[in-house]
């Protein structure tokens, strides 16, 4: 069951189809996708259902697009070095960010899950 009233799941995977257009500019490889079995947890909640979306190659790394359920929906790029470990969904995850950001700040966030954007240093005064 979807958890949010704010937003729908429909409205959320647009926000997904839009890391995947950036994805593609910035030149990653689709790959043929096998549907996963996604489970996702969160405050109260559990939502199973199948995801269709591609797997990415960039350079040696494998990424898939994922969530993190929370207060609000958060997008994340799950990253592995293996296709074996993409396949069987065995990635870690880069830090997520809101799905409610400006393009512009998600096209940044997507850049820095691939390494082509720093992350701001929060240690520096």
């Amino acid at each position: 069951m979807w958890p949010y009233s704010f937003v729908t799941r429909a409205e959320f995977e647009k926000r997904k189809d839009f890391v995947d257009r950036t994805l593609r500019h910035l030149g990653c490889e689709v790959l043929p996708a096998s549907p996963q079995r996604m489970t996702m947890y969160g405050k109260g909640f559990q939502e199973t259902w199948i995801s269709e979306r591609p797997l990415y190659r960039f350079h040696s790394v494998y990424i898939h697009i994922g969530e993190v359920l929370h207060e609000k929906p958060f997008l994340v790029l799950e990253l592995t070095d293996t296709l074996e470990e993409a396949k069987s969904n065995e990635m870690e995850d880069a830090d997520p960010f809101p799905y409610d950001l400006s393009d512009d700040e998600i096209v940044l966030e997507v850049k820095r899950s691939l390494g082509l954007e720093e992350y701001p240093n929060q240690n520096v005064p």
